[in-house]
């Protein structure tokens, strides 16, 4: 949907490359935005054990973040 927007001339946006990937609208130009740090907030709901993919989401995100941050450096 934000695509079409885009396509529109009705905006711009954001978008994760997976979603750049998986599809995109005629007429919408991409340009990778580099140097830009983002955020990212993990929030659960319940007591643990949270459940095993709820777990393994959370340590690919903290081994990418310690990944990225490595990088970096």
């Amino acid at each position: 949907m934000q695509q079409r927007f885009v396509a529109s001339g009705l905006g711009v946006t954001t978008m994760p490359g997976l979603a750049l990937r998986t599809h995109r609208s005629d007429g919408v130009k991409v340009t990778e935005l580099t140097g830009i740090r983002r955020r990212v907030y993990i929030a659960s709901y319940g007591e643990p054990p949270d459940p095993p993919a709820t777990a393994a989401f959370i340590t690919a995100l903290t081994d990418a973040a310690a990944a990225a941050a490595t990088a970096e450096s």
